[in-house]
């Protein structure tokens, strides 16, 4: 139906392997797309760019945040806005599974 909202429930959706952070696109529509990125201790995203602005909403857990050189620990509840060709990635370096809601524009 086009008009029915969308639930999603994060303790079924989440997912994580031993060998690599788990990245799988939970919801996308023309213009945007949300991932749920899972990484157990170790695990990383490298540093990269978008041509848009990045979301990330931090669901379960801690991680080092860095952006543009500056790395700062962003926990449970944390919403980080990363605005459009500015270099950023994120690490767990904690002893606990580390879960965050991925927002980008589509394509991006």
């Amino acid at each position: 139906m086009k008009n029915k909202s969308l639930i999603l429930d994060l303790q079924k959706l989440k997912k994580f392997s031993e060998e690599k952070r788990h990245h799988e696109t939970i919801w996308s529509d023309k213009q945007a797309k949300i991932n749920l990125i899972c990484m157990k201790p170790g695990q990383e995203i490298t540093t990269h760019t978008h041509h848009g602005n990045h979301i990330w909403i931090v669901m379960e857990g801690r991680g080092e945040f860095t952006a543009a050189g500056e790395t700062q620990v962003i926990d449970n509840g944390k919403i980080v806005i990363v605005p459009a060709l500015v270099d950023h990635g994120i690490r767990n370096a904690s002893t606990e599974n580390l879960v965050i809601a991925s927002l980008t524009a589509q394509g991006d």
